[in-house]
């Protein structure tokens, strides 16, 4: 038996291979996807599924895969035809061009309204499925036309192995109901027919197995049982092996922030509240606009390349970023807000510049952290930072500086977390013991700087203040 597991990411396919003997093996391919542009070709998520099973395959037989799950970015959308081919290409989260789009919604309905249409808290924001689909029908009705079904990037996928639309009522957000996925008037509601929304299923149901002709370009067995999958988020958080009120940052190109908990919050609209189908247990989280990306253009513009050793003791100057260049989901759902400096003067260095980013990219983290734990009246009691920004030195001291929560890094993997569903979806439980991957490092603590964050805070307002209405 061998389970499998595909991340799509917004810059990479993942695959990882959990072999009968607990061998763990693992490929990664760039897709080439730039957030800035918002759009990508959907067949590059397929194109790189290809090559890494094929790396994957040539370190260990596919033969023996029982069950395979993906993961993959969302808020996407993946427009196809009757036969799966798309008619434009994927609308990645980052894109917000749908501004105007969005403020017509907002003055359409209340948001009690559009709460009660899509079944709890989702922002009427130029990032999600309702403006986004409104700007197609304005500039593209042509595609609208075209369009048999609205899928995400892993629901695509999905798709190229099982020859089945599916989606799950989680990723689905925005197209059908959080709770009832029978019930389409998310869009219903802005004048687009049911018939485009996906069936929907829990995460870990059975959609399909995997055709001749897949078997035949992936390697994977025909007859193999796909199972819906997650977004790539909410699989990462699966894949840390969290308890009650352990938080977490996942921290890549973009960043999500929340906690894993067992009470029931109240309606909150500033985070995301998520069912773990009949565990218990909720996620709560929101995702926010920076993360390395916004660190990895600041250093560029600096000429700071990764490998310069800059001190990462907080600037002695009254110098902050605020980090909100695409600007800003969790938990100010604010489309029109950017970025700044502020506080600058003719004593700032560029490293004074580069360090106020990571403090900038980390009080981000922590208006979440505080917004989550507002919504839950959990106090988080440890914090777990895993993916690519968990390893960069300088968010890493902001963050013990500004969070001042025990943090540990996390050695697990995303893609461990499609396994997981894997075996959840083709076994019928969760894995009892989900294995030895999860390794926690406890990170070095520094001393509280308060007035750090306030000073984000005031910065952040001034940013506010001149964003267009």
């Amino acid at each position: 038996m061998a389970l499998l597991g595909l991340d799509l990411g917004t810059s990479t396919v993942k695959a990882g291979l959990l072999t009968d003997a607990g061998e763990w093996i693992t490929h990664s391919v760039p897709v080439g996807a730039d957030p800035k542009a918002g759009e990508l070709d959907p067949r590059v998520w397929w194109t790189a599924t290809i090559l890494a099973l094929r790396h994957l395959k040539s370190v260990h037989t596919l033969t023996d895969v029982t069950a395979v799950a993906a993961i993959g970015n969302t808020p996407t959308l993946v427009l196809v035809d009757r036969q799966g081919q798309p008619v434009y290409p994927a609308l990645l989260w980052s894109d917000t061009r749908a501004v105007a789009e969005a403020e017509a919604l907002r003055r359409e309905h209340s948001l009690d309204d559009w709460t009660r249409i899509y079944g709890g808290f989702i922002p009427i924001s130029a990032a999600y499925p309702s403006a986004k689909l409104r700007w197609l029908v304005r500039y593209h009705p042509e595609v609208v036309a075209q369009t048999a079904v609205i899928l995400q990037p892993k629901d695509y996928l999905n798709y190229r192995l099982t020859g089945r639309f599916a989606g799950d009522s989680w990723t689905s957000k925005g197209i059908v109901h959080l709770t009832q996925p029978d019930d389409t008037s998310p869009l219903t509601a802005i004048g687009l027919p049911e018939e485009l929304a996906p069936r929907c299923y829990d995460p870990v149901t059975v959609m399909g197995t995997v055709t001749d002709s897949a078997a035949a370009e992936t390697g994977i067995p025909a007859g193999v049982p796909v199972v819906v999958g997650w977004s790539d988020s909410l699989g990462a958080v699966l894949s840390l092996g969290l308890g009650e009120a352990d938080g977490f940052i996942l921290s890549g190109t973009s960043e999500s922030i929340g906690a894993m908990v067992q009470t029931s919050p109240p309606l909150t609209t500033q985070v995301f509240v998520a069912s773990v189908w009949n565990s218990g247990y909720r996620i709560v989280y929101g995702p926010v606009s920076s993360g390395l990306s916004t660190v990895h253009w600041a250093e560029a513009l600096l000429g700071i390349a990764p490998s310069d050793r800059v001190g990462v003791d907080i600037s002695p100057t009254d110098v902050f970023f605020v980090p909100y260049l695409l600007g800003q989901r969790s938990p100010l759902w604010h489309d029109r807000v950017r970025g700044a400096w502020v506080g600058l003067d003719d004593q700032v260095t560029r490293e004074h510049l580069i360090r106020a980013v990571w403090e900038g990219v980390v009080a981000a983290e922590r208006d979440v952290l505080e917004a989550v734990m507002a919504a839950t009246a959990v106090p988080v009691q440890r914090l777990v930072v895993t993916g690519g920004g968990a390893h960069h030195a300088g968010l890493n001291f902001h963050r013990a500086a500004l969070l001042q929560t025990p943090l540990y890094r996390a050695t697990a993997d995303p893609v461990w977390g499609a396994v997981l569903l894997a075996y959840w979806g083709s076994e019928g439980q969760f894995p009892q013991n989900p294995g030895a991957i999860q390794q926690w490092e406890r990170l070095a603590s520094a001393s509280r700087h308060e007035h750090r964050y306030v000073g984000f805070q005031r910065a952040k307002t001034a940013c506010l203040g001149l964003a267009t209405p």
